[in-house]
């Protein structure tokens, strides 16, 4: 009998066992995929604080590195710039993906980097997503690989710990742990602003205008860069008139790297009723066509803009931040009075670009603006009946003509040229004009051309009567090719001769790109704008050309 109560005894302390066991297994299943789930779920957006100009998310880190390795670029040794600390992240990622058994988590895939004014390379954060065991991992990496001349020195903030690792070069690389992500930039009032960001729930995602965006973002894409694009600086780092152009809210780019090539595909949000480019361009209709047969073959810039609603592209550009305001009541007057001849004879569309002359001993490039006319006898009555109405301005610097040099450019005598009171109509619809300001113009081919010297007129219609064209010539073609055929706006240029340019001549190119001149000077750069239903989608492409 005693031993029969024994053997149950037993049988019940089995099976509770085994009942604790598979509980405690359960339960501990259950946390663990629990902490896996939240490290999958954490948005790094969250951390992003809210005045950040830009920020660029992947979630496939290492991918995104071999895929800017493997650019042709890359492989010639022009890398293409993401920021500093993603250089340098590039710079080490293999080392550590090989001090790793199993590479990457898939945690530490998941990374952004903001951008933050004044836009330079010190005033980036870079997040990175951390699964189990990563931060220490982390922690010890970096220690082995930045500066051991000085120990790292701990400072506290809200109650956060901030790591600052010495940097080779003088630098100081500020660090901010936690279990599920890692903070790190050059700046330590950036990581601040992050931990502030949390702490006060003050982030991007904060933003409904940003939070909208994220939570609509496409997937199955290596990179996606968001930019708030509501002012953006134009022109080179010398020009004494720096414009900074309204452009709209948020814009969101997928990025497509392809041997020769950077594609980037997006979205602007955020559409409301103030003067910005987007909303201009949001009111015309589309082209349907390439204007290379309207080029001359020598073009390294051109833009090309819809302007069925003229006027709303006029009061846009009246409204950006230019040298304007110092401008006479007799320039605006006139201003008024050329935009009015183009909003009733234009041909809703504009033309402008930059070209090499013929002329072998003046090698300055010409500039010119072409208009379609709807009515180019009228419109030239018109013309003329202005110009003789208009009133002699006061105090107005020495006029000096410019010869059209028609020994050198016999097909363009036919065509009249006038000379216009001076305007800043070439200057804020073109991003060219003269010191002067004085406008040149004629009439060619069911078109107004306007330029800021007569030369350039003579030399475009010579290039146009000896079908010396923009179109077929190769590296033209390959860089429409990536491009929409039907479009609103948009811009190319050959970035390596625009480095060479006056800076008066170059005001339509974000400044950007002149600051980081030693890569983008070996592209081709298309911007393109296309509008769908009110829906704008910008398009930028970089072609690589060598060199």
């Amino acid at each position: 009998m005693c031993a029969m109560k024994f053997r149950l005894l037993i049988r019940i302390i089995v099976i509770v066992s085994v009942v604790l066991v598979c509980t405690g297994f359960g339960v501990y299943s259950f946390l663990w995929l629990d902490t896996v789930e939240r490290q999958k779920d954490f948005d790094l957006h969250t951390l992003v604080p809210q005045d950040a100009i830009a920020v660029l998310q992947t979630d496939r880190m290492a991918e995104l590195v071999q895929d800017v390795n493997g650019l042709q670029c890359s492989e010639e040794g022009h890398f293409l710039y993401v920021s500093d600390l993603f250089t340098y992240l590039k710079k080490y990622l293999q080392t550590f993906v090989d001090d790793r058994p199993h590479g990457l988590s898939a945690q530490m895939n998941r990374m952004l980097i903001s951008f933050h004014e004044p836009d330079n390379k010190l005033n980036q954060v870079l997040y990175c997503s951390l699964g189990a065991g990563d931060s220490k991992l982390v922690e010890v990496f970096i220690q082995k690989y930045t500066s051991s001349h000085f120990p790292a020195k701990q400072t506290d903030y809200r109650g956060r710990s901030i790591s600052i690792y010495p940097m080779s070069g003088g630098r100081f690389l500020a660090a901010y742990f936690t279990s599920d992500y890692l903070v790190v930039s050059f700046q330590k009032r950036l990581i601040e602003q992050v931990i502030d960001a949390v702490a006060d729930k003050s982030s991007l995602m904060e933003l409904p205008s940003f939070r909208s965006m994220h939570l609509g973002k496409r997937a199955n894409v290596s990179a996606t860069l968001y930019v708030r694009m509501k002012s953006i600086d134009m022109g080179g780092d010398a020009d004494t008139v720096r414009t900074a152009a309204q452009l709209g809210g948020w814009g969101e780019f997928d990025l497509k790297l392809k041997d020769d090539a950077v594609y980037c595909s997006g979205l602007s949000h955020g559409a409301d009723s103030t003067l910005t480019f987007v909303n201009a361009l949001r009111k015309q209709r589309p082209i349907e066509l390439f204007p290379g047969q309207l080029l001359p073959g020598t073009t390294f810039f051109y833009d090309f803009w819809s302007v069925s609603d003229g006027q709303e592209v006029w009061n846009f550009v009246q409204s950006q931040q230019y040298a304007g305001s110092g401008y006479s009541d007799y320039i605006k007057a006139r201003d008024e009075e050329w935009i009015g001849f183009l909003n009733e004879y234009g041909g809703g569309r504009i033309l402008s670009c930059l070209f090499h002359p013929k002329d072998t001993v003046d090698t300055r490039p010409c500039a010119v603006m072409r208009v379609p006319i709807v009515d180019v006898l009228h419109a030239e009555r018109k013309l003329q009946s202005l110009l003789y109405a208009t009133p002699r301005e006061k105090d107005a610097p020495p006029f000096q003509w410019s010869s059209p040099q028609y020994r050198l450019y016999p097909q363009a005598r036919p065509y009249r040229q006038y000379v216009l009171p001076r305007n800043t109509l070439l200057a804020r619809l073109a991003g060219i004009a003269g010191a002067a300001l004085h406008t040149y113009a004629c009439f060619y081919k069911g078109s107004l051309l306007l330029a800021p010297d007569a030369r350039s007129l003579s030399a475009y219609i010579c290039a146009m009567e000896e079908n010396d064209l923009l179109e077929g010539i190769p590296l033209y073609e390959a860089s429409v090719e990536g491009l929409a055929p039907v479009y609103n706006f948009l811009m190319m240029a050959d970035m390596e001769e625009i480095m060479s340019q006056e800076e008066t001549s170059v005001r339509l190119v974000p400044n950007f790109f002149f600051r980081h001149s030693d890569f983008f000077r070996h592209f081709i750069l298309s911007i393109q704008f296309t509008c769908t239903d009110g829906v704008v989608y910008p398009n930028v492409v970089l072609l690589y050309k060598g060199g």
